[in-house]
């Protein structure tokens, strides 16, 4: 951890160093070498436990082109040796952790990391490619995504996570590899570009979902005011029991002395409340809550279920799933 408690931290701040855990290698050496003893492998040794080795580096055995030995299938160190064994472990990748916000550190997780509190604005998606980056939140052109462009020396696009209306196609997706984009915000993508999406090298976050939705207008509303300010998208691809989204957060400029209340995480749905439905034919449409029955409601394919009555922007009014709604603050 290289961050005290209190400290002020920007978004590129480094605030943990460490390596990941690399995968270990169990090698049966005295079975290799037709030893009848596991002992007698501590006479043909070439090398101790915490010495480094290379791939096909002899390990164990006589030396010589016909002899029989024991060669490292990896790279990495020699963690133990007993029983005839020898257990090696991989190289780990070493692991630098930034801030990601401005902000400051209200508590530290040993071992871990540290808890930073800044101010902003988030957006939760639905899916991402499991890569994270910090640039400058930019909106694609008026005319197309297409013709986002790096090459001018004051391109707005440098270092730039660049948000689109459109769903990503084979085209777009070339596009963000050919200008080097460090991220994109889209609402979705066809099922068969999945693979293409999370081979990407930038950060992609849909706000939809899988298919052909463009992304809803109060979404496009909240980016856009956002537009030119630096942001942290972080597109993580939790596993099925996982908590986790994936979220872009924007550091927000503040008037002095002013600080909005604090998020509530155990906020309830109630009447009035603007929300976002998620599931669904409606998915992406937004309204207002107008009813929320005590008793649940049987809906069209049969499932009887607690729900909110919603009335959306488009003028519709329908039962919405309560796990089918999200709340916008």
């Amino acid at each position: 951890i290289e961050v005290a408690r209190g400290d002020r931290v920007d978004h590129h701040t480094i605030v943990a160093r460490g390596a990941t855990v690399a995968p270990f290698t169990i090698i049966e050496a005295a079975r290799i070498l037709r030893l009848r003893k596991p002992e007698q492998l501590e006479e043909l040794l070439h090398v101790q436990v915490g010495e480094p080795v290379q791939e096909g580096e002899l390990l164990a055995g006589k030396a010589g082109r016909r002899k029989r030995g024991v060669r490292s299938p990896i790279m990495g160190t020699v963690v133990h040796i007993s029983d005839g064994r020898i257990i090696l472990q991989e190289d780990g990748e070493n692991l630098v952790v930034e801030a990601g916000v401005n902000g400051h550190v209200v508590d530290l997780r040993r071992g871990r990391g540290a808890l930073v509190e800044g101010i902003g604005a988030v957006l939760q998606g639905v899916w991402g490619n499991d890569r994270r980056t910090t640039g400058t939140l930019r909106m694609e052109p008026s005319n197309g995504f297409e013709q986002v462009s790096r090459e001018a020396l004051d391109s707005p696009f440098h270092n730039a996570i660049v948000v689109t209306r459109r769903p990503l196609n084979v085209t777009s997706l070339q596009v963000i590899v050919n200008q080097d984009l460090l991220g994109v915000i889209a609402p979705s993508v066809e099922p068969e570009l999945i693979d293409v999406v999370l081979a990407s090298p930038a950060a992609i976050l849909l706000t939809e979902g899988f298919g052909n939705q463009r992304m809803s207008a109060i979404l496009h509303t909240f980016l856009s005011s956002l537009d030119g300010r630096q942001a942290t998208l972080d597109g993580v691809h939790p596993g099925v029991l996982e908590a986790r989204r994936p979220e872009v957060i924007v550091n927000v400029p503040l008037q002095s002395g002013e600080k909005p209340p604090d998020p509530h995480n155990d906020l309830i749905l109630q009447v009035d409340m603007q929300v976002r439905v998620t599931r669904g034919n409606f998915t992406g449409n937004v309204g207002q809550i107008i009813g929320l029955p005590k008793t649940p409601i049987v809906l069209e394919n049969g499932l009887r279920v607690h729900v909110a009555q919603v009335h959306l922007v488009t003028g519709e009014t329908l039962y919405v799933p309560l796990e089918n709604l999200e709340v916008f603050s």
